[in-house]
């Protein structure tokens, strides 16, 4: 009896296995999407679909649906396709740059809904249309993965901050924070480039970030791990590898307020063009180092004063140690007028190569 008990119990396991293979067979899996503007008041939504062959490499395939709400989209793409379309396997979602400048509540409200969106999943501007990106051909594991690592590893490596569907919209709902996402274009046929970031106003995008900016902005945000810099010195350059900061703002003043922001960093002199590595060079880039890094966030901060936007967070950090802080008084007097200063302290551990 008890034989005949196991026996049962495989048969069973068995059978549901092949229900759950038959289940996944016959759905299309949606795992990137892409919105942008259409004829009137519509929306054009872009569903990025793989279809994963035997010892070959992904093929990306596209379905795309105009509607007004956007909530109707996908019920408008089940109609252009097959076989049940599903998101649970959500990888990226990208915003045409037209669409992000006119507003993305909507779409947000859209996907913070949908329960099978996992809040993992990579937000991103594209630089022209997220149709046109999403129709690419990029790599052998699919248009979605690649554009997923491509945002992953610029991050982690390089000067990339933390940012997906969680991160945005907890900088989206917070008082004294705007949200940004990255900003990316397709380059060519078969590659998809970072070129900045997108930074928003509300649910609009109001102002850009080009890429070579990223490391400064980085280093106003979050702490670094990794990264380089190069470092102009008049004729002679160098590089700093391997970087590590620290981040210790500090309100120094609150009628009117006033912050000091206090950046540690260490690194890596991994080049110099100017010969021989003597005390006095070490000086004198360290030196260069604090005043690039000063000057350029300092630069930042001013835009973002005049843009009356907050990409940094000052307003949150500032709320944090403000009683009764007063959010609307902030946003039109404080933070316009609060006086910011940045201070570096750079520390070369040892040398790399030198030329």
């Amino acid at each position: 009896m008890p034989n005949n008990r196991w026996i049962l119990l495989s048969v069973f396991l068995l059978l549901t296995g092949c229900v759950e293979r038959e289940v996944i067979d016959d759905v299309r899996l949606i795992t990137g999407m892409g919105y942008d503007t259409s004829e009137g008041e519509k929306i054009e939504g872009t569903a990025l679909i793989p279809f994963h062959l035997p010892d070959q490499k992904v093929e990306n395939t596209t379905l795309s649906a105009a509607s007004s709400p956007s909530r109707n989209i996908f019920r408008t793409l089940q109609k252009k396709s097959p076989d049940p379309i599903v998101s649970g396997a959500m990888e990226v979602a990208l915003f045409g740059k037209d669409i992000a400048e006119k507003g993305i509540s909507s779409l947000l409200d859209s996907l913070q809904r949908d329960p099978s969106i996992g809040t993992n999943t990579y937000f991103a501007v594209v630089d022209g249309t997220a149709k046109d990106v999403l129709k690419g051909d990029y790599g052998k594991k699919g248009n979605s993965s690649y554009i997923a690592d491509l945002i992953e590893q610029n991050t982690e490596h390089l000067d990339l901050p933390q940012t997906n569907m969680h991160t945005f919209l907890a900088d989206f709902y917070k008082v004294g924070k705007s949200p940004f996402l990255p900003l990316i274009k397709k380059h060519g046929d078969k590659g998809v480039e970072l070129v900045g970031l997108a930074l928003f106003k509300d649910d609009k995008v109001i102002d850009t970030l080009p890429a070579n900016k990223l490391f400064y902005f980085k280093l106003m945000v979050e702490r670094y791990t990794q990264g380089g810099v190069k470092v102009s010195m008049g004729k002679q350059e160098a590089v700093v590898r391997s970087l590590r900061s620290k981040l210790k703002p500090k309100l120094t003043g609150q009628n009117p307020y006033e912050l000091t922001v206090n950046i540690e960093i260490e690194g890596l002199l991994e080049q110099y063009t100017g010969g021989p590595l003597n005390p006095k060079a070490r000086k004198e880039i360290d030196a260069a180092l604090k005043k690039q890094i000063e000057t350029n966030c300092m630069e930042l901060v001013k835009r973002y004063q005049e843009k009356d936007i907050d990409p940094l967070g000052l307003g949150s950090f500032v709320r944090s140690r403000t009683r009764n802080f007063d959010q609307k008084k902030w946003r039109k007097t404080d933070y316009p007028k609060m006086k910011i200063h940045v201070n570096a302290k750079v520390k070369l551990l040892e040398s790399g190569v030198v030329e």
